[in-house]
């Protein structure tokens, strides 16, 4: 009696302990709500001022390749020591993919929006607008010149909305969708904060939103996704010098530990017009070639220098997420009923030992139990069926 009296608490305590569990896997705020941090150095110089949460430890590639380690802060200062004064990169002619090299459709180029509610205040009237952000606008236009490079592309805009912590969970899950196309990089377009100063500049006569690249380093990519953002950066400096400010690594995952080919985009600031971060995003299309050729020989169903625009809405303003797919019923099913049987395992185990005193008896309970109760169990049913 004792013994199915814990395995029915165990199931009436399941939603508690899952939930428990989930308090504890709640991933950290990735950037901030409203402002921006600065970073500076020893002489109080200002080396760069972003929305991105910041975290001791964080390094800083600045725009000259002077790289500078996070040593303190307090508020929204951060203060930064140097670490070197030399170049930290290398110029490449192209990036070859460090995984997947032989099944990667080479020129299909894949592109979402962790943060699809990000807009532009000068053009849009606001810094956020849920459900059509401006930034998926910029991203039209980074595919559409890839697109006359030569490249195929996919392009998710897929809410993921409410902007939150969870933002990157729910991207995951766009993420992975992406992958399934075999895409030989993936490029997560965001806008970050602060003031218009830091993010403008001019290229060609134009007016243009600089570019950051970030890398997370909580992931067991970080170093080749690293020398990733550096090849960009470097083939960068060559053609529109001044357009990419630098590289952030920064505590965070990101989700470039799926990919090492995962790279981070912040175009522009909220201050910036959307025109200034679309010409942008075509200047940084320009810098894909030295860096993935088009394959005119590639075997996707996608022909070359095509896009597709993969619309999925996932969740809604108010935080509500509307019914998942089959896909992910049945994943969520499974993962339900493992869980079950795992907290279930745990119980009886835990059971056995706190009836019995020793772990040898606990398992002599268990071969009984096992051996009898089952065998009667089963005798029964079959007497009843004859």
């Amino acid at each position: 009696m004792s013994f199915f009296f814990i395995i029915l608490s165990t199931f009436l305590l399941f939603p508690t302990l899952h939930s428990y569990t989930l308090a504890f896997s709640s991933p950290e705020q990735d950037e901030l709500d409203s402002g921006y941090n600065t970073i500076v150095d020893d002489k109080n110089n200002i080396l760069l001022q972003s929305g991105l949460v910041l975290h001791i430890g964080d390094v800083y590639i600045n725009e000259d390749d002077h790289l500078y380690e996070i040593t303190s802060i307090e508020g929204s200062l951060a203060i930064a020591r140097h670490i070197t004064s030399e170049s930290t990169l290398s110029l490449g002619t192209e990036f070859i993919p460090a995984q997947g090299a032989a099944t990667a459709v080479q020129s299909l180029i894949a592109i979402y929006h962790t943060h699809t509610d990000e807009s532009y205040i000068p053009t849009d009237g606001k810094s956020s607008d849920p459900g059509k952000g401006s930034i998926m606008e910029v991203g039209d236009s980074f595919n559409n010149r890839l697109n006359e490079l030569g490249y195929q592309t996919l392009h998710s805009k897929t809410l993921h909305e409410p902007h939150d912590a969870n933002a990157y969970q729910r991207s995951r899950r766009t993420f992975m969708k992406l992958l399934g196309h075999q895409p030989v990089a993936l490029f997560d377009l965001h806008r970050d904060s602060g003031p218009l100063a830091s993010y403008q500049t001019t290229i060609n006569g134009q007016n243009v939103a600089k570019i950051l690249l970030v890398v997370g380093r909580q992931n067991q990519n970080h170093a080749t996704t690293l020398q990733y953002a550096k090849t960009i950066k470097a083939n960068a400096d060559t053609t529109y010098k001044g357009l990419i400010r630098g590289i952030f690594i920064a505590r965070g995952n990101y989700n470039q530990d799926l990919n090492p080919q995962s790279m981070l985009v912040e175009m522009g600031t909220q201050y910036n017009t959307k025109e200034a971060a679309q010409r942008s995003a075509a200047l940084f299309a320009d810098i894909i070639p030295s860096i993935i050729k088009p394959n005119p020989r590639s075997t996707s169903p996608l022909t070359q220098g095509t896009t597709k625009t993969l619309v999925e809405n996932t969740s809604a303003e108010d935080g509500t997420v509307t019914a998942p797919d089959a896909e992910t019923k049945n994943v969520t099913f499974t993962y339900n009923i493992l869980s079950i049987i795992g907290v279930v395992f745990i119980s009886i185990i835990t059971y056995l030992y706190l009836s019995t005193g020793s772990w040898q008896e606990a398992k002599s309970k268990l071969y009984k139990f096992c051996k009898y109760e089952f065998t009667n169990f089963l005798g029964s049913r079959k007497k009843g069926k004859d």
